[in-house]
């Protein structure tokens, strides 16, 4: 495994330093080994549970379900939801919009804005604009914490 480093010309004082050191790296790299795999393994488990979400998503919107309640200990239950995310802000858009549209009228700094944010033109909503998402929620029943009284 270390085979690649080169022995060094170690002292009485620095060689059993130099063995911890070498049993620590060793370690080390086991337990990245390790760590390495359990990240595979969740990558796959997220992408399993990505498809079964997709799966479920579509058996909830065509029954029109909002909510499954799952039954056993402490299982809780699962909800569908929409949410609406607008854009990230890009410095270029914001600098080339105002570089070519502001000036002392209100109302085009106005329309630089709703472009900026991604609201059509002419939409007197701002919650118009941004990106429609729909996502599977878990929520687990919440422990009850008690505190003993006794004396």
């Amino acid at each position: 495994m270390f085979q690649s480093l080169k022995p060094l010309k170690l002292t009485s004082r620095i060689a059993p330093m130099a063995d911890q050191v070498r049993d620590i790296l060793k370690e080390w790299v086991a337990l990245d080994d390790q760590e390495r795999g359990f990240r595979r393994q969740i990558k796959e488990i997220r992408e399993q549970k990505a498809k079964n979400s997709a799966r479920i998503l579509e058996f909830m919107r065509s029954n029109d379900v909002d909510n499954f309640t799952l039954e056993g200990n402490g299982v809780g239950n699962i909800t569908r939801s929409v949410r609406t995310s607008r854009p990230a802000l890009k410095r270029s858009v914001i600098r080339t919009q105002l570089l070519l549209q502001f000036a002392d009228e209100p109302q085009r700094v106005a329309e630089v804005l709703r472009a900026i944010e991604g609201i059509p033109e002419g939409a007197e909503d701002m919650s118009v604009g941004g990106v429609q998402r729909e996502l599977l929620v878990r929520h687990l029943p919440r422990e009850k914490k008690t505190m003993s009284l006794t004396s």
